[in-house]
């Protein structure tokens, strides 16, 4: 068993070994910059627009309904803390 994995792992590095060495061009490394940045701002802009919607729901359930956020943040920590328990005995068992 451990002949064959030793056999595998040196084919495997031999053939690593073989690739092309090159660096990549100033070009394409120039592309995969733009690419990254392009992507970062469309990841920036739906977290913004999100975060946005979020901050304004709530505002606007805690100045028309304040019962019901409050209720729903009572919601949310009754459901967090039975989270919490369930994880932490589930660890418990497994120790």
């Amino acid at each position: 068993m451990k002949d064959k994995t030793e056999e595998k792992l040196i084919k495997g590095l031999q053939a690593f070994d073989r690739l092309e060495k090159s660096p990549p061009s100033r070009e394409s490394f120039n592309l995969m910059i733009n690419e990254i940045r392009q992507r970062q701002k469309r990841e920036l802009i739906w977290f913004l627009v999100i975060a946005i919607l979020i901050v304004s729901t709530t505002v606007l359930v805690l100045i028309n309904e304040p019962v019901l956020y409050a209720a729903s943040q009572l919601l949310f920590l009754m459901v967090a803390g039975i989270i919490m328990y369930v994880r932490k005995s589930r660890v418990k068992q497994h120790e």
